[in-house]
């Protein structure tokens, strides 16, 4: 992505304008705001050994559905639980080769080992950032035979913050371009056209990171076009 806000912010219109007009510039501006998460997101996954992949199977599926169980009894909700995100398999396969002396020869054989394990995982979208909430259900997922993580944060709803984030944006397109402007020794003119370049991804359920732990940041791009007086 920020290759392509460093293309975006100087890309200058090429072909020379036309008559009565005034060359334009198109620009990125970016902006960012750090705000409190609402939500915890937790991976849970389970895995089978079983080389039988049918039986492997039977064997997740039992695995989750005591793990659901035991989330459920920890006060989850139906909706927090998010089943069935993702499915893989793995293998891993070595060969050794192993010598021996009989009567006077040396007689080498290939050992052969391998194995595979089914992993299947869901997501626990928590309604909520405190530790004396998400510790249980990390506790409830792993004592059913689970392995669970805090995979990040997010917002159920990122509206405000998105709005905060897009001004900040067009601020800073109009800052850039600017300083442009004065390079090329003219006066930035009126915007001729302005859209949003793709973010925030969603205004609800918005996942994201920070450098700070239980924050989130939510960023938007939006793409300028500035007409230059001359």
């Amino acid at each position: 992505m920020k290759w392509l806000v460093l293309i975006f912010s100087i890309m200058i219109t090429a072909a020379l304008p036309a008559v009565g007009t005034n060359p334009t510039l198109t620009i990125v501006g970016e902006g960012t705001v750090t705000v409190p998460a609402d939500t915890a997101i937790v991976s849970v996954s389970v895995q089978s050994n079983i080389n039988n992949m049918t039986a492997a199977q039977a064997a997740v599926q039992e695995k989750m559905g005591r793990v659901i169980d035991a989330l459920k009894a920890a006060g989850l909700k139906d909706e927090e639980i998010l089943p069935g995100q993702s499915n893989g398999v793995s293998s891993f396969q070595s060969t050794s080769k192993v010598c021996k002396r009989v009567n006077n020869s040396t007689v080498c054989e290939n050992n052969t080992a391998q194995a595979s394990s089914l992993e299947r995982s869901l997501i626990v979208r928590l309604k909520s950032t405190d530790s004396s909430r998400i510790k249980p259900v990390l506790e409830a997922a792993r004592s059913a035979g689970a392995q669970a993580d805090v995979a990040g944060y997010g917002l159920s709803d990122a509206g405000k913050a998105a709005a905060e984030a897009r001004q900040r944006a067009v601020a800073n397109a109009k800052e850039n371009a600017a300083g442009m402007a004065a390079a090329e020794g003219v006066r930035l003119g009126k915007v001729q056209d302005i859209s949003d370049y793709g973010y925030p991804l969603a205004l609800n359920d918005y996942y994201g990171s920070s450098a700070q732990l239980g924050m989130v940041d939510v960023t938007s791009y939006v793409i300028v076009t500035y007409e230059f007086e001359i």
